[in-house]
């Protein structure tokens, strides 16, 4: 039996029932492979279903602003795949009649799409023959055949792509490539492999040599930072204080709590009461600390300190529309990053455990 039957007979017993795979249209592989870009699948799922739920094609994601798309995918990080998303879609809507490329080459003059979701989106809706090569996919096929190197180099990036296209079979290349990918996701994982299950294991180079802990050979990332930070939460009348990110490309257009970053011997309310001022125009009087969690965002391990806040005077925007009061409930409609609405929900539950001890203290 050759490769690919084997792995098609593998993928028809063993695949995940994930939403995207139910109807595959271009629209709906397309926001997942954006959605799954770096980010596991167990974080995706809830977050695919509400976008499509309110976005459920080309023309309502088009019409949209791109608040309420950036909305809809707060707290997925990397917030450009949503806004090149965006933009694709109106591109399609405005200068191309609603339809969407047929070949690769086609879907690569999208904004955000590049070569590997191009061709997920080509072979897995419309069935045509494109190889596809993601970090799944990578691994999979640098131990097949026992390659040595770093994947993400040049070299050995184009090798992968030239085995990927040379293994493509003649028909079922939609699941042939989503076997692919699930082997390297379910089977042939980064740090335990289960080769006894695979259904490549006699095919598989590392595996008669037993180099699979060893293969991919890959370069060495750079160590993470430890970053401390403060975040106030300021309320009025119920209402929590918002500023939308406008001075930093990163998380650009976001909202958040004012936020400082300590210095070196500086400790988190010091932090807090210089960002206020320096960055957000604002005097700040730091009351209890209500929440701490951690958080991490590439290279950088945080851990965020959040204080009760009063204004000690009323807010003066460096911008105008800089800011806004927002009620809790409305800030789950509005795009923030995942970081600021763990400091708010944790927030709330600390709360909301307080007044619950406050009165069994009383009725005792």
């Amino acid at each position: 039996m050759s490769v690919a039957a084997k792995l098609l007979r593998w993928y028809r017993r063993s695949r995940r029932l994930l939403p995207w795979r139910v109807a595959p249209d271009p629209y709906r592989i397309w926001v997942s492979e954006l959605m799954l870009q770096q980010t596991r699948v167990e974080t995706v799922v809830p977050y695919f279903l509400r976008f499509t739920e309110r976005f459920p094609d080309l023309a309502s994601l088009a019409a949209a602003s791109e608040g309420e798309v950036l909305a809809l995918w707060s707290g997925l990080g990397y917030y450009s795949r949503a806004r090149a998303l965006h933009r694709a879609a109106r591109i399609l809507m405005l200068e191309r009649d609603g339809k969407f490329p047929e070949d690769v080459e086609g879907w690569m003059e999208l904004p955000g799409v590049g070569r590997y979701t191009a061709g997920a989106i080509v072979s897995i809706a419309l069935g045509k023959p494109a190889p596809i090569l993601d970090g799944n996919v990578a691994r999979v096929l640098v131990r097949l055949f026992g390659l040595r190197g770093d994947p993400r180099g040049a070299t050995l990036n184009r090798e992968l792509w030239n085995l990927a296209a040379s293994i493509l079979p003649r028909r079922s290349i939609s699941d042939f490539n989503q076997a692919l990918m699930e082997l390297g996701a379910l089977v042939c994982t980064p740090r335990a492999p289960r080769c006894l299950r695979c259904p490549l294991r006699e095919e598989c180079v590392a595996n008669r040599q037993g180099l699979q802990l060893r293969l991919p050979e890959l370069a060495t990332r750079p160590k993470s930072m430890a970053v401390v930070m403060a975040a106030a939460i300021v309320e009025k009348r119920d209402r929590i204080l918002l500023y939308r990110r406008t001075r930093s490309a990163l998380l650009k257009d976001l909202w958040e709590l004012p936020l400082g970053e300590c210095r070196i011997g500086e400790g988190p309310r010091e932090a807090l009461a210089r960002e206020a001022r320096g960055t957000y125009g604002i005097a700040l009087e730091v009351g209890e600390e209500v929440a701490r969690v951690k958080h991490s965002i590439m290279n950088r391990r945080i851990t965020l300190h959040a204080f009760e806040a009063e204004l000690a005077a009323s807010p003066e925007p460096a911008l105008e529309g800089e800011y806004r009061w927002v009620d809790r409930q409305g800030v789950s409609e509005l795009a923030m990053s995942s970081m600021v609405r763990k400091v708010l929900d944790k927030s709330r539950k600390e709360r909301k455990g307080a007044k619950t001890r406050g009165s069994e203290e009383e009725d005792n």
